[in-house]
């Protein structure tokens, strides 16, 4: 049965259907099974196969479930299956796979989503690979950024060639030239340096780590800094913070307030110990004279 449709909302459409089922060719509003369109615009709800020529126009409540095929770019409110756009392909909702030459935009993506350039939402929950970046307010999943990638909250693995930034960032990430947050809970790496507010867990900075509280491991080529740091922290060169605690390995060690723990280096400073000082110079300023410089050893209990 040929089926041809006409109106002022839509454009007309020509096909092998029967009830919005088969063939369809032109801007049809319904149809299941197969749509070939030049040019979306006010669609309704598709699944199957749509295969579009152009740019699509306004369609605030067009349900694509299937494979959807854009020249240009594939676009709906809700898409879920696979959408693949030469340019771009972009939907309020994206559930599934999601490809464009260019790039990927949505407000949530659940699935997978690659992006010549790169890929934005407001959330995604599943994987994300721009070749320059990956960006949204939330990441759940696996984000890969060519130079980088960066969101509100981060949690899973995230990395960027050059960096990765967010407000909070929970799990696994790696920056090629560094890490930025807020706060990093887990393992944060970085070809420079890793930095944020709160760093608990391992973090590991190809010339330095800072950050105003660091728990757990801390290592970095150069030197680290906060103004808390506890648990076991090693540093090339040297390690600076108000407050120190656990094991602290550098040839420059400086507790400005107090070092409750173990310090070693070449050169260790407290302005109150409460530990052992293991180097060739070791200050404690709270212990008595002649006792506040020491070669070798200095302690305080």
């Amino acid at each position: 049965m040929v089926f041809i449709s006409t109106g002022s909302a839509i454009a007309s459409s020509v096909g092998l259907t029967i009830n919005d089922y088969g063939l369809s060719l032109g801007n049809s509003r319904y149809n299941t099974g197969i749509r070939i369109n030049a040019i979306d615009k006010h669609v309704g709800e598709v699944n199957g196969l749509n295969i579009t020529l152009w740019s699509p126009g306004d369609n605030p409540n067009f349900i694509m479930n299937g494979l959807a095929v854009g020249l240009v770019a594939p676009a709906a409110d809700e898409i879920s299956g696979v959408a693949i756009g030469g340019i771009a392909a972009a939907g309020d909702r994206i559930n599934g796979l999601a490809a464009g030459g260019l790039g990927v935009g949505a407000d949530r993506i659940a699935g997978a989503a690659f992006g010549g350039l790169g890929v934005g939402a407001d959330r995604i929950d599943g994987l994300a690979v721009g070749l320059l970046g990956v960006g949204a307010d939330t990441i759940r999943g696996m984000a890969i950024g060519g130079l980088g990638a960066g969101g509100d909250k981060i949690t899973g693995f995230s990395f960027g060639g050059l960096g990765v930034g967010g407000n909070e960032i929970t799990g696994l990430t790696i920056g090629g030239l560094g890490v930025g947050a807020q706060t990093i809970k887990g393992l944060a790496i970085g070809g420079l340096g890793v930095g944020a507010e709160d760093i608990t867990g391992v973090a590991i900075g190809g010339v330095g780590v800072g950050g105003k509280k660091i728990e757990w491991l801390t290592i970095a080529a150069g030197g680290i800094g906060g103004e808390y740091i506890s648990g076991v922290t090693i540093a090339g060169v040297a390690i600076k913070g108000v407050e120190l605690r656990g094991l602290k390995i550098a040839a420059y060690c400086h507790a400005t307030e107090r070092l409750n723990g173990v310090s070693i280096g070449g050169l260790n400073i407290a302005g109150e110990l409460r530990g052992f000082q293991v180097g060739i110079i070791n200050i404690a300023r709270n212990n008595p004279w002649p006792f506040k410089a020491l070669p070798l050893l200095n302690f305080h209990k």
